[in-house]
């Protein structure tokens, strides 16, 4: 297969084993979740044996260009910088892009623990040689651990695949440092035109910062000692329940953060993003067309993403035409991407019924990401429950790189 295609089939399989995982559930039988255990790690080894292939085709594809390659220029994992946290935060991570590949290029993996076992190594104590070499690479003098750059990276990319905003085009940015700036363009250089042997008018464009200063997220979860030693798909379970909360957060913010120290600005408070004062409940589509409109007069389409509360949505799939039909979207809406999320709250307004609908070329919304993060285990504090408290902590802030690309769609009622 070419490169392109064992990039594709990696994601395919990743994608696989990801969906396979959420199939397990408090209720999941112990016999089912350990057959979905085993199709998982076949999986994954297969993605692994991908991403083997993926690295010996770059090399190769990367020898054959250094002849070409101009002096100075860096060679790119996936597309991202792999010289720099600079060029790192200035690209940000797409989508369908990985944090844990630009981690691996930064810090090769001194062992082969998953992020489960490295939290369960934190609690019961380390077991294997593996485990004394990661919990020695994380333990710091506070009594915490600093979970180790690639597995980080792991449960990042596992919050990534759980937040609507990511899904919605939104960029992922590495920090490599407490502050990071953007460069966004303020204002486009003018042409004009000119007579033959008239000198050339002068414009040059302006630049503004965009500041990305990490702030602090947490989570504290509670684990029973009797799960921890009893449950078999702890492992896979306990990362992605973090990831789920650390997600959920994290849109949203980066959707209706207030901006008041210590949460981030989200793109409701932001200057210069484009908004619709509905103030009733949905009737028809005409509120996406005029945002959309808003949107594109701008210059800052294609619009990538709606995304809403559920409620909005179940009440435009309930909209109906005068024969009683469903309303079909208009063309120009129905090829968006709908996306919802509970992180939306519906209790806004004069009634406590109204709730925001945003849509946006979500690629200009940058989330960025401190890659460590921080866990520390509470033995004693629920000693007496016979429970552990486990706090994920992790730092990120979001930014626009053109407001306008943005708006929102106010006061819908329930």
């Amino acid at each position: 297969m070419t490169l392109e295609e064992l990039r594709a089939e990696h994601r395919a399989k990743v994608k696989e084993a990801r969906a396979l995982s959420k199939k397990i559930t408090d209720k999941t039988p112990d016999s089912e979740a350990r057959k979905i255990e085993r199709e998982f790690d076949v999986l994954m080894a297969e993605a692994d044996e991908l991403r083997e292939q993926i690295e010996d085709a770059r090399e190769q594809r990367a020898d054959e260009g250094d002849e070409r390659r101009p002096r100075g220029e860096n060679v790119t994992v996936d597309g991202i910088g792999t010289e720099g946290d600079a060029r790192d935060a200035a690209f940000g991570l797409k989508p369908e892009e990985r944090m844990t590949t630009w981690a691996q290029a930064k810090q090769p993996e001194k062992h082969n623990l998953t992020l489960g076992q490295y939290l369960g190594a934190m609690v019961r104590g380390a077991k294997t040689e593996a485990e004394k070499r990661a919990l020695a690479e994380g333990t710091d003098s506070a009594g915490g651990y600093t979970v180790p750059t690639t597995l980080s990276a792991r449960l990042i990319d596992l919050l990534r695949a759980n937040s609507v905003a990511i899904a919605a085009g939104a960029r992922t940015v590495p920090l490599g440092s407490d502050n990071n700036n953007i460069a966004k363009l303020a204002s486009d250089p003018v042409p004009a035109w000119r007579d033959e042997n008239e000198v050339v008018n002068e414009s040059d464009p302006t630049f503004t910062n965009v500041p990305l200063v990490p702030k602090s997220l947490a989570v504290l979860t509670r684990v029973s000692r009797e799960l921890f030693q009893d449950t078999l798909n702890l492992d896979t379970e306990l990362p992605r329940i973090l990831a789920t909360a650390l997600a959920k957060e994290l849109d949203r913010v980066a959707l209706i953060g207030s901006g008041t120290a210590p949460e981030p600005k989200g793109v409701a408070n932001m200057a210069g993003i484009g908004t619709t004062a509905h103030d009733a409940a949905l009737t028809n589509y005409a509120p996406f067309l005029t945002a959309r409109t808003g949107i594109l007069s701008a210059n800052a389409g294609p619009v990538s993403a709606i995304i809403m509360h559920p409620r909005d949505e179940g009440a435009l799939s309930a909209l109906t035409a005068t024969d009683g039909q469903p309303l079909m979207a208009p063309k120009q809406v129905e090829e968006i991407r709908m996306l919802t999320t509970t992180a939306i709250p519906t209790d806004g307004g004069a009634g406590s019924n109204e709730s925001t609908i945003f849509l946006g070329n979500f690629a200009h919304l940058m989330i960025g990401i401190r890659s460590e993060i921080r866990v520390e285990i509470l033995k004693e504090r629920y000693a007496d429950q016979l429970q552990y408290g486990l706090i994920a902590h992790m730092r990120a802030d979001i930014a626009a790189q053109h407001e306008a690309a943005f708006h929102t769609i106010t006061g819908v009622q329930g």
